[in-house]
């Protein structure tokens, strides 16, 4: 319809797959190569997920062109509602052939002849099973079954398995073993980035004769990016959408304001905004506070390839809270004290005994660790679980109220840090960290995410020789210019154990270069210690009450929302602050906000001239010193939403669900956006309003539980420890061994 204004030969953005249109990204070229790959072993399965629209169909149809069909037959199987004796039978009749019988036995015997045929003729079959999530368990067994064919040594038939994300989960349970030892070749085929969608327009749009008709500006190809999350199938929906708006509009530019225009149309057409996959099982039932849960799985990855890939929007600058949560700043002390001078022990018991040193500097290390320390407590085959806090002075204090409250007990080593510049800090803490290696040598160290705690343990405990466990390795934002992100970067290269909580991280690790067999999948801890903690949740208006706030605030028919900013994210922008106050205040007149602010912060917002218009009588706003993390749990879990910077927060909303606003275009735990509550609006003023309308008529974002964010990681964490640990032991006395051979021999040998 558009095409003649705009000079070009056909539609470029059309929903079908074509292999016409392939677009050769990061993603999609690797999930070719390995298909290739598999193709050219000629035997087992082939597996490759993906989210809806991720570009699967494009991809092995892209491969199937390339194929030659003189030695290969390819059959496709597309409706998959199907039990074991249906895909017998569907797969029979994909393949052409004829038959009569209706037994199992006689279709068996039907496939394998015409299998057997194919390779007397110097040929092999392909059957591809698309939407393969939905095979039952016999269906997908029967399929194994079918592989056994062979034919002198030659395997007659190949598959490839192709579905959403729910078929990796599927085939990583335990009763598919068998199956799972068969695949040769996986991937997860996960979106595209900021500078790929952009590539990707453009690609498609030359396809068809484009010279810069219609035009884009800059901004227009972040903002599809943005509101598509980088699928393929979305963007093509978008614009599609947009050139045929240009086209009525009778114009030829393209701006960030259409493309936000054009989403929002399409997102009240389908009911749901267009970053975001569509929702799990809800967890709208769930009740204010009390977590979804899902039963614990035993996982193995598939061999191949990294496991499942759940990307989604874009990736976070930072996960600290407010006060609490900030990491070390850049790690620590000014004038260098002399080793030990500020490092600190409690019941650290005989530096000779075995055991394991857990680090933590922010607020969300300290909650994993509580769970962690739980969990070593259970497996008695395991060395101690000793633990090293690094304090530094304006950022998250492990005080006695918090320890108790979370089981987390006083820190075995505690290392207090003076304020001083990121570099001198990083300095002062890798010194004291090195000289407590030494005091006490660990069996590991277990660093955790991207803090600077992390890295100052990491690079002490690898100059030492002291392996080193990676808690929450993988997770990227992307974004190189914040010292958050090379952290984990480093952290995960220097790792001998890489313990992820989530697909995308092993993704991520893979194509960094990291072996898989060194990463393991083990899942959320922070939501361990949520769940236990959740007995001793505050209700909000005991929480008001104590800071002489009224509880009616409340008990609005809309209920309250709950405002939660980093120290070191967008409250040190002034523009961005008085943007988002700008849209918060308007906010607040329908949905009270409560927000818990730190002194620095307060300081900050004085600065940008808006502490005292939230403070102000009627403003909406009740504003709090930071409370401790059990009251904190009782504001999240009972909010009608969340406006947040903070990645544990995000991750909080989801394991509670609660909709929560992000105020970035990023987000490190982009899985909470995918799976869970999170929805990404930056300071976006009519983005924020629509959410919350949304959500305050009860259509908020309802999500569910990512795979083992279940309560049970501490248990996983502690069984694949185990294992390491006496791996670990007999290296050990392996080189032990093996150095006093050389000894041995020469005191027995004669004397010349």
């Amino acid at each position: 319809m558009y095409e003649s204004h705009f000079g070009l030969t056909a539609p470029p953005f059309l929903l079908n797959p074509d292999p016409g249109f392939f677009f050769d990204s990061k993603g999609h070229a690797s999930a070719l190569s390995y298909l290739k790959f598999g193709l050219y072993q000629a035997e087992g399965f082939i597996v490759i997920t993906g989210d809806i629209g991720a570009g699967k169909t494009t991809l092995v149809r892209t491969l199937l062109a390339d194929i030659d069909t003189e030695k290969v037959v390819a059959a496709q199987l597309v409706s998959t509602q199907l039990e074991a004796g249906d895909l017998l039978r569907s797969a029979i009749t994909a393949f052409g052939i004829p038959f009569n019988g209706h037994s199992k036995a006689e279709l068996i015997a039907t496939l394998e002849a015409y299998l057997t045929l194919l390779a007397t003729q110097k040929k092999r079959a392909v059957l591809i099973v698309d939407e393969a999530q939905n095979l039952s368990r016999d269906a997908v067994e029967e399929l194994r079954m079918l592989s056994n064919f062979q034919f002198g040594n030659q395997a007659l038939l190949q598959s490839f398995l192709i579905g959403q994300p729910e078929l990796r989960d599927m085939l990583l349970s335990r009763s598919l073993e068998q199956l799972r030892q068969r695949v040769i070749a996986s991937y997860h085929l996960g979106p595209m980035d900021r500078g790929e969608t952009r590539r990707y327009i453009e690609h498609r749009l030359r396809k068809v004769g484009w010279t810069d008709k219609p035009r884009f500006d800059e901004e227009a190809f972040d903002e599809v990016h943005q509101w598509t999350s980088g699928i393929p199938r979305r963007i093509n929906l978008l614009c599609n959408r947009l050139l045929l708006a240009t086209y009525l509009a009778d114009g030829v530019d393209i701006t960030a304001a259409n493309v936000a225009a054009i989403a929002m149309e399409i997102r009240s057409e389908i009911g749901e905004a267009l970053p975001h996959r569509s929702p799990g099982p809800a967890t709208a039932g769930m009740s204010a506070v009390a977590p979804h849960t899902t039963p614990a799985n035993q996982a193995s990855s598939l061999p191949g390839t990294p496991p499942k890939r759940t990307d989604s929007l874009e990736a976070p600058l930072d996960v600290r809270h407010p006060a609490e949560d900030a990491p070390l700043s850049g790690l620590y002390g000014i004038n260098p004290p002399e080793p030990n001078l500020d490092l600190r022990t409690h019941d650290a018991g005989d530096p000779s005994e075995p055991f394991f040193l857990i680090v933590s500097g922010s607020r969300s290390a300290c909650l994993r660790t509580a769970a962690l320390r739980k969990a070593f407590a259970n497996r008695a085959e395991l060395p101690a679980l000793k633990h090293l806090h690094i304090d530094t002075p304006g950022r998250f204090e492990l005080t006695n109220d918090w320890a108790e409250h979370m089981g987390l007990g006083e820190p075995h080593f505690r290392l207090r840090l003076q304020s001083a510049s990121a570099s001198a800090l990083l300095a002062d803490a890798l010194r004291q960290i090195d000289h407590l290696l030494q005091a006490y040598p660990p069996v590991a160290v277990i660093v955790q995410d991207g803090e600077d705690a992390a890295l100052a343990a990491s690079l002490a405990a690898h100059r030492q020789g002291v392996p080193i466990v990676h808690m929450e390795a993988g997770l990227r934002s992307f974004d190189r210019r914040h010292a958050h992100e090379i952290n984990a970067m480093m952290c995960d290269h220097m790792a001998d154990l890489l313990l992820t909580s989530e697909w995308v991280a092993h993704d991520n690790l893979t194509r960094e270069g990291i072996p898989t067999e060194k990463v393991l999948f083990v899942g959320n801890a922070l939501i361990d210690t949520i769940r236990g903690m959740l007995p001793q949740a505050s209700a909000p208006k005991y929480t008001l009450r104590q800071f002489n706030h009224d509880p009616e605030l409340l008990k609005g028919r809309h209920g309250y929302g709950l405002v939660s900013l980093s120290q070191n994210g967008l409250i040190r922008d002034p523009d961005a602050v008085v943007a988002l106050m700008t849209v918060l205040r308007a906010v607040a007149r329908e949905l009270p906000l409560v927000w818990p602010i730190q002194a620095e912060q307060r300081d900050l917002l004085a600065r940008h001239g808006v502490l005292s218009k939230i403070e102000a009588p009627g403003s909406g706003f009740v504003v709090l010193p930071i409370v401790p993390y059990f009251k904190m749990i009782g504001l999240v879990g009972t909010a009608t939403c969340v406006f947040t910077d903070v990645g544990t927060v995000q991750e909080e909303a989801t394991i509670m669900g609660v909709p929560c606003l992000t105020l970035q275009n990023h987000c490190e735990r982009r899985i909470t956006i995918e799976q869970g509550t999170n929805t990404a609006v930056g300071v976006n003023g009519g983005l924020i309003s629509r959410a919350v309308v949304d959500i305050m008529r009860g259509n908020g974002k309802k999500g569910r539980l990512p795979k083992f964010w279940d309560g049970a990681t501490g248990g996983r964490v502690t069984e694949h420890l185990s294992a390491w640990y006496q791996n670990h032991r007999q290296e050990q006395a392996n080189r032990q061994r093996m150095t006093a051979a050389p000894a041995q021999r020469e005191a027995t040998e004669p004397s010349p």
